[in-house]
């Protein structure tokens, strides 16, 4: 039967488009009944790979060329697989097997939107000649995977079809997006932004105005929706183009009707002009929104994933590889030709690269640059690529040759690809040659030439600067001195562009980067690292990372002052909530996940957010007072700093505290030569070190010390100047830190595109996708400690609850430092997300106080903190007026639900039995309301552990009436999982540090251990 007589059409795209981002945002693929309206063959001539082949001729792509007389078939092996890349994700409906003899008795069908989490919707007998399987779910990677061979040959299919549909969608939602013109704040990306109370207006006056769209992809146009404000086009036109120069007409019309106009246009091209001819009224034009529906083929930037990421063979390399040469820098194509030596006798060729991923094993060590891919397979010694390698400065490569005799190993080269699309915002900068003439001397330097090494580059630009600009790039306040380095934000997106283009101005026009506190994201709010630590989904965890990555980007905020790679042992101190929990292992794949979700990848690179590392060496052991760990356990709070190096960490950020294993007797670490000498000689550290904020008497020491940037330095200090900082500091140390400033600012390609986009960047901020991320993360963390049957909550119509407790309504609670922008979009508080979800249930919330009670959620914790706590830190336990709430709540006989904002360990062994239920939610983000709501009423189950111990009494971590000193504790500060322990059991702890072990957490006598929590009810 032809693929032509199973077409069918979407009735209601904009419901397919929901439950498509339903199923990929949550990384889910429902497997079910067949699609009601069947799709076409979507399969044939797309790229296709297998886990083997018989031989030369019958290739992978055999399967899926729609010629029935080839075939693919595999080696003579039960562990077999073929899979094919459609492109984009697909609804898919069937799948069918046409079959050689050598059919399977048993296989399984796999999806994947991603090519790294995989679901299967079907799992079978497989049936000789030609096998139909009606399937359901959305893929873009669909694998067959072979368990069982009919026959003593391999598995051989002449064709493998895939039948589907692909999802009509917005596809201009949050695109890149530019205009002829935007009046006031009614920027063009207003129109994308989902929001109809949000708009593009063009000026006044003018009939032909535009908008031009982005898809980043070539898009297939179905169909578009304008939504119009009163100022709309009598006549306008739409046209499509492939590289935004040709455009070609898609729609026009001189009878626009304003309101909502549906237009059913189909068409192609990666852009799209929407281009005004009439006007209906004296002013702009206006939209609030403009939807365009289709899909988009992003395989031109999407590599193919077609392993898990591996590190290489060992063993000698058995022939040469050619291109691109070893070392070499590409600088003119994002496509290179890959070339390498020919094997005698080999049947195919593999191509592996070290290209970045989402989907480490971010729980094994080792550095994340030595993971390759294979990303090919062919059976000449060649290969260019048909998808955009991005820019990066280290790209590693090697060739598998599969032979009769088994497989021989290529040689290993590596080289860089860099082919920035230059800034052209009005700043006064012109470009000569395609480079960027910063001096605007009217010749492009050595150091404005991007074609040129780093470090060439480097060497070029200090050799041209005044010792005084040197200084300058190593302090901040660039709002002051546009001289300065570094810029301490989060700033206004206008107000930063404006600062950024002080800089330009100057007279070598060195950019700066900004960097402020936005540990837990940018303008969406998700958990602090011990709530991360508690939902343990360390993939989650990266797309946090790397969701906050691109909403910084789109503002031009380069840098951030996380994250923490310090592990918890000490309950006492008060920034235990910012860190990873009290086991090293966790703390290391957090750390691992964050920076490469930061930075986009394996190492620093153009497409990145600086990840500034901190607080070394260590303060969970301690606190920002002083370090206590010794020769041996000194080895288990390097592991998270290690692992941040594994994951191209190049920003350190040295703690307030001292070392008294390090440096006895001496400073704090950001200005003490040996805690600093510990980080080079030892762990082998080369990148930048920056001060936590010090005062201007610490800088001259600081930077003596070893300490390349001053933190937030301000060269303007009362009584302070830049001469006397040049006055104390030796120009070869000046001129160290210095090359590791331009070094990284060159990597990071700030001169060739400093600036973000004030304009429309903040429209794409906080979308729903990314919302959705931080409710699965703050879902994930919240931790079921104890359930006496409360909960989930069994609630008739009509009946009440209330809501009590001074966190109940508490809009600082879920987050601390500068992530505070979840108020500007909205965020519930638990009172809030509790009524909303319990009114759905028909169910009414009062506060505080209620008739009749069904039940009682008391929420109860610490507000928002930082460098201290709520009340005295000794006291790590509930105040008495909390404390009164549960009891009298229990004295009514009402159940009480608490809901504990728990950021660092409590010991709760007074109230623990008053208690129904007890949900520790952390700091639990933006989305901290709306989870515990959803929780409480059973809309998911709790997975969440607790990361570190809770004491059983305030003697496991104190001495009766002692102050936070080291004579007064009865916990040891730098090891973990020690509370009530016996000296034996510390000294088996401290054994397994030693021998490098992980350490089990099952020492002391904690009222709930280490990974606690409830996994469902």
């Amino acid at each position: 039967m032809s693929p032509a007589s199973h077409r069918g059409s979407l009735r209601h795209p904009a419901l397919v488009f929901l439950l498509l981002l339903a199923l990929v945002s949550g990384g889910l693929l429902v497997g079910g009944a067949p699609a009601r309206a069947e799709g076409v063959l979507v399969s044939q001539g797309k790229p296709t790979t297998a886990s083997s082949v018989e031989n030369a001729v019958m290739v992978p792509a055999a399967a899926t060329d729609g010629d029935p007389g080839t075939r693919w078939s595999s080696q003579a092996a039960d562990a077999q697989w073929l899979q094919v890349d459609l492109g984009a994700p697909v609804t898919v409906d069937r799948i069918t097997l046409h079959w050689e003899a050598a059919y399977a008795t048993r296989f399984r069908l796999e999806f994947s939107t991603d090519g790294s989490a995989w679901t299967s919707p079907h799992t079978g007998a497989g049936t000789p000649g030609t096998q139909t399987l009606a399937v359901a779910g959305v893929a873009r990677y669909v694998r067959w995977v072979g368990l069982g061979r009919a026959t003593g040959y391999g598995y051989s299919l002449w064709e493998f079809q895939v039948y589907g549909t692909a999802p009509s969608a917005n596809i201009a939602a949050y695109a890149q997006v530019s205009a002829s013109s935007h009046e006031g704040g009614n920027a063009p990306a207003a129109a994308l932004d989902g929001r109809l109370g949000t708009r593009w207006s063009s000026q006044f006056g003018n009939d032909n105005e535009w908008l031009r769209i982005d898809f980043g992809g070539r898009a297939q146009i179905t169909g578009l929706v304008l939504h119009w404000e009163g100022a709309y086009a009598r006549a306008y036109r739409l046209e499509v183009s492939d590289d935004g120069t040709a455009w070609r007409p898609l729609h026009s019309t001189a009878e626009g009707t304003g309101g909502v106009e549906r237009i059913t246009a189909a068409g192609s091209g990666r852009y799209l002009r929407w281009t005004g001819v009439t006007r209906a009224t004296g002013y702009g034009y206006s939209l609030w929104e403009l939807q365009v529906l289709g899909t988009v083929d992003n395989t031109a930037s999407t590599p193919p994933l077609l392993s898990a990421p591996t590190r290489p063979p060992g063993g000698p390399a058995r022939f040469a590889l050619h291109a691109p040469g070893d070392q070499a820098m590409i600088t003119d194509t994002r496509r290179p030709e890959f070339r390498w030596s020919a094997v005698p006798g080999a049947t195919r060729y593999e191509l592996w690269l070290n290209v970045s991923r989402a989907d480490y094993d971010y729980t094994a060590p080792g550095n994340l640059l030595d993971l390759h891919t294979k990303v090919a397979e062919t059976t000449v010694p060649t290969y260019t690529p048909a998808w955009d390698i991005p820019d990066r400065w280290t790209y590693r490569w090697h060739v598998l040759a599969v032979t009769g005799g088994g497989t021989q190993v290529s040689a290993s080269h590596t080289f860089s690809l860099y082919k920035p699309t230059l800034e052209t915002v009005a700043d006064g900068i012109g470009l000569i040659g395609g480079s960027r003439d910063l001096n605007r001397d009217g010749a492009i330097q050595p150091y404005e030439n991007w074609r040129l090494p780093v470090q060439a580059r480097v060497d070029d630009l200090l050799g041209r600067m005044t010792t005084e600009e040197k200084a300058y790039q190593l302090f901040y306040n660039a709002q002051r001195f546009p001289n300065s380095g570094w810029h301490f934000g989060p700033a206004d997106a206008q107000d930063l562009h404006n600062t950024l283009l002080a800089a330009s101005g100057t007279r070598l026009g060195i950019p700066f980067v900004t960097a402020g506190d936005t540990v837990s994201g940018y303008k969406t709010t998700y958990p602090t690292q011990s709530g991360l630590a508690a939902a343990g989904n360390h993939l989650l965890t990266h797309r946090l990372g790397d969701m906050q990555r691109r909403e910084q980007l789109e503002v031009g905020a380069r840098g951030t002052l996380g994250p923490i790679a310090e592990v918890g042992t000490k309950v006492l101190y008060p920034r235990i909530q910012e860190g990873n929990g009290e086991d090293a292992q966790v703390a290391a794949a957090q750390v691992r996940a964050l920076v490469s979700g930061l930075q986009g990848g394996p190492e620093l690179n153009p497409n990145s957010v600086l990840a500034t590392v901190k607080h070394w060496p260590g303060e969970g052991a301690g606190g920002e007072a002083l370090i206590v760990y010794d020769g041996v356990t000194i080895k288990y709070h390097m592991i998270p700093f290690r692992a941040a190096l594994e994951a191209g960490a190049v920003n350190i950020m040295p703690g307030y505290a001292g070392s008294s294993f390090l440096d006895p007797g001496g400073p704090g670490a950001g200005d003490s030569a040996k805690i600093l000498a510990y980080l080079r000689q030892h762990l082998g550290y080369t990148g930048l070190i920056t001060t936590d904020w010090l005062p201007s008497g610490s800088w001259v020491g600081a930077a003596n010390a070893g300490s390349d940037v001053m933190g937030g330095a301000d060269p303007g200090a009362p009584g302070y100047s830049i001469g006397q900082f040049i006055a104390g500091v030796p120009l070869p140390r000046i001129d160290d830190a210095v090359r590791r400033v331009l070094s990284l600012k060159f990597r990071l390609g700030v001169f060739e595109a400093p600036y973000g986009d004030p304009v429309n960047g903040p429209y794409r901020f906080h979308q729903p996708g990314h919302v959705q991320l931080a409710n699965q993360a703050s879902r994930e963390a919240l931790t079921l400690l104890k359930n006496d049957g409360v909960l989930p909550l069994r609630l008739n119509r009509g009946d009440n609850i209330v809501v009590a407790g001074p966190r109940a309504d508490d809009k600082a609670a879920c987050c601390i430092w500068t992530s505070f922008f979840h108020e500007e979009y909205g965020s519930q508080t638990m009172l809030a997300a509790i009524r909303s979800r319990a009114e759905a249930a028909g169910v009414t919330v009062h506060q505080d106080t209620a008739p009749n009670p069904r039940l009682a959620v008391v929420a109860v914790g610490e507000t928002s903190y930082t460098h201290g706590t709520n009340w005295v830190k000794e006291q790590p336990f509930l105040p008495p007026d909390q404390l009164a709430l549960i009891q009298d709540f229990r004295r009514r006989g009402i159940p009480v639900v608490v809901a504990l904002v728990m950021p660092r360990p409590y010991v709760i062994t007074e109230w623990q039995d008053q208690a129904g239920a007890i949900v520790v939610t952390y700091r639990g983000g933006e989305e901290m309301g709306p989870a515990v709501a959803s929780l409480l009423f059973g809309d998911f189950q709790p997975s969440g552990k607790l990361p570190w111990q809770l004491p059983r009494l305030l003697s496991d971590v104190l001495r009766p009436g002692g102050q936070d000193i080291l004579e007064d504790a009865n916990e040891a500060w730098d090891i973990p999982f020690d509370l009530g322990a016996t000296p034996a059991q510390r000294a088996e702890i401290r054994a397994h540090i030693d021998a490098g072990r992980p350490v089990p957490p099952v020492y002391g006598n904690p009222l709930h251990q280490f990974g606690s929590g409830r996994t469902g009810w």
